[in-house]
């Protein structure tokens, strides 16, 4: 069994960990609640579901990653959390090699988002989160 530090060294975050990016430009409402998020456990979710389903966009994955109150988080809280799993090294966006841009897929009439897979490290992390289970 790891304790917290060598599980935080390995998986790039704790899945425990609370708070969350929130723009400096957003009122102070969204600022407390990002404090409150627990951001290490939607992380956490984002990483097992793209270890069962190869690839996906914030959009999809917000339907299935759920907060403490057992609700599906907002695509915008998703892509967040994307973003901080591409920062941690575990998720990167798909390039299309021809284009040598993100891929991209419909979400809603009128509107793509781009398709996010784990990296290799990602995929350790996300099969160690599964056995945890």
């Amino acid at each position: 069994m790891m304790n917290h530090s060598e599980q935080d060294a390995l998986w790039g975050f704790d899945p425990e960990e609370e708070g969350g990016k929130v723009g400096r430009d957003h009122p102070e409402t969204s600022k407390l609640a990002a404090k409150q998020v627990k951001s290490g456990s939607q992380k956490a979710q984002i990483l097992v579901l793209l270890n069962s389903c190869s690839w996906a966009t914030g959009y999809t994955l917000s339907e299935r990653v759920f907060n403490g109150a057992g609700r599906s988080i907002s695509s915008n809280q998703t892509c967040t959390r994307l973003q901080e799993l591409r920062e941690d090294g575990l998720v990167e966006k798909i390039v299309d090699f021809v284009t040598d841009k993100p891929m991209e897929q419909t979400t809603t009439p009128g509107n793509t988002g781009h398709l996010h897979r784990l990296t290799p490290r990602g995929l350790i992390v996300a099969s160690i989160l599964e056995d945890s289970k």
